[in-house]
């Protein structure tokens, strides 16, 4: 009888602990939409938030920004998303710290050079659990090559004839 309760108190701490990380999981991934939803709507006030003040983000160009620049290129118009599609994300936590990572279609608009660009990325970032409230840390973006003999078509929907200036 006592083998019965103890293995009946092992299964049901596996079971509510396998429900609370994937109840966590989930809201980093909401965190994580929300994020896509602020940058489209050019939130700033929402934006730093969801942004770590030791923020890293490498753009898809290799330019890193911290917390206040890229606020500054989202606010002034620098740079405005126009749409950001993920495809399935994945997201993994370990203690305070939790990942996402995966592909999405996206379409920005670089003020400088006055263009519009379509780009398919693959992305990881990385967010720290601070006060209940995901905070992304670090964030690395790079475009997809399709002309790499690994690439994998992506699902729809994709972005159509890509418009890929050499900057970017």
């Amino acid at each position: 009888l006592l083998f019965r309760f103890l293995y009946l108190l092992i299964l049901l701490t596996g079971t509510a602990t396998a429900e609370a990380q994937s109840a966590a999981k989930q809201k980093l991934i909401a965190t994580q939409k929300m994020r896509f939803n602020a940058l489209t709507a050019r939130d700033t006030t929402t934006l730093s938030r969801l942004l770590a003040d030791d923020l890293v983000y490498v753009n898809t160009n290799g330019v890193m920004d911290n917390k206040s620049s890229f606020l500054k290129s989202i606010a002034t118009g620098a740079i405005v998303y126009l749409f950001i599609l993920p495809e399935k994300s994945i997201a993994t936590i370990e203690g305070n710290f939790g990942w996402v990572y995966g592909k999405a279609n996206i379409r920005f608009r670089v003020a400088s050079i006055n263009m519009t660009i379509d780009q398919y990325i693959s992305f990881i970032d990385f967010y720290r659990l601070t006060h209940d409230q995901w905070e992304l840390v670090a964030c690395q973006n790079a475009r997809v090559n399709p002309d790499n003999p690994y690439f994998i078509k992506p699902q729809e929907p994709q972005v159509k004839k890509s418009v890929q200036p050499l900057i970017y």
